[in-house]
């Protein structure tokens, strides 16, 4: 091993990264369910609610097009879809845990909305760091960013 990768290796000892299939790619959503302590639901796309291969939330009859406009631009049709998806799913977690939660929905490295109980905000700060954990708590990532 070169001593360049030696000591990049030494810089990031307090990372560890481990995310599992489905996890780690755009968009997402991060809830805050404690100190330092986030949890991803990957969304995808007309997987027919196939949860074994592809963990998350699903949002059905998105057409081609719909998908490629959005890739190449967030601001695409698919991002209200995507929003409306979004508060339908911080509606029913508030409603199970009867209180207000913070949740965020990213959709780019630097595109971010941040939903609360005064609204949804726009940001090109995205959530990172801190223990990022799967839907059934398994640990995933420790301060590192949260996509791949």
């Amino acid at each position: 091993m070169d001593t360049n990768s030696k000591n990049k290796e030494n810089e990031n000892w307090h990372e560890h990264k481990m995310f599992k299939d489905g996890y780690g790619k755009f968009p997402y959503v991060i809830l805050k369910v404690g100190y330092a302590l986030f949890m991803q639901i990957p969304i995808h796309f007309n997987k027919n609610n196939d949860f074994i291969n592809y963990p998350g939330t699903h949002i059905n009859g998105i057409s081609e097009q719909e998908i490629k406009d959005f890739e190449q631009e967030y601001s695409a049709p698919l991002h209200e879809k995507i929003i409306e998806h979004c508060l339908w799913i911080k509606n029913k977690i508030e409603a199970e845990k009867a209180k207000p939660i913070k949740m965020c929905l990213v959709e780019g490295p630097e595109t971010s909305y941040y939903f609360d109980e005064e609204g949804i905000q726009f940001s090109t700060n995205i959530p990172g760091g801190g223990t990022l954990l799967t839907q059934d708590n398994k640990v995933i990532g420790m301060n590192v960013q949260h996509y791949l």
